[in-house]
């Protein structure tokens, strides 16, 4: 299977608003995160899909659905 292109999060010109909100949970993730809706074909996953291959790799606990942060371990979720 083919590699995945990602379009790069800082080519994209339209959806301000979105980058903008998006960056914003991406520095605080406190915020709580935010749901995206709009028209099939507007964009939503392209901006998605490009800051995510902008975003640092973080250490996760091995085959964790959820992710877990490996350096504190009374919150993994198996715990």
């Amino acid at each position: 299977m083919p590699k995945r292109v990602v379009f790069p999060f800082s080519a994209i010109v339209a959806l301000d608003k979105l980058k903008l909100t998006i960056l914003i949970n991406a520095i605080n993730p406190k915020i709580g995160g935010l749901l995206i809706r709009g028209p099939k074909g507007s964009g939503k996953t392209t901006v998605v899909r490009g800051l995510a291959d902008i975003l640092p790799k973080v250490k996760v606990v091995k085959d964790c659905v959820f992710n877990c942060n490996p350096f504190v371990f009374n919150n993994w979720c198996w715990v």
